[in-house]
């Protein structure tokens, strides 16, 4: 089996980690382009951000690759079941999303 460290390697070519960060406010009101909402953290960012507060990790693979291989922290979160009050409320908070793309 695997180490941790060893399916983060493999999984990092098909990982997918979307971190959502509150947007940059421009100091005055002219029209600036809009940031790109989204962010991506490689596995080794991932992995330093781990346990920390207002980080929150979210696994949206099938449940048995879940079950077999998931980040440490990770809740398995498919996109149909993201609903009011499943994420958390506090907007300073990063959340992590990640899942793997068979080909």
């Amino acid at each position: 089996m695997l180490s941790w460290r060893q399916s983060s390697a493999v999984v990092a070519a098909l990982l997918l980690a979307l971190a959502v960060v509150p947007k940059a406010r421009p100091a005055d009101k002219e029209k600036m382009p809009e940031p790109e909402p989204f962010g991506r953290f490689t596995v080794d960012q991932v992995e330093r951000r781990l346990g920390q507060p207002n980080i929150h990790i979210y696994d949206g693979n099938r449940p048995e690759t879940y079950a077999e291989n998931h980040v440490p922290g990770a809740v398995r979160l498919n996109s149909k079941d993201i609903k009011e009050g499943v994420l958390p409320a506090d907007k300073d908070t990063t959340l992590i999303f990640y899942c793997m793309n068979e080909l």
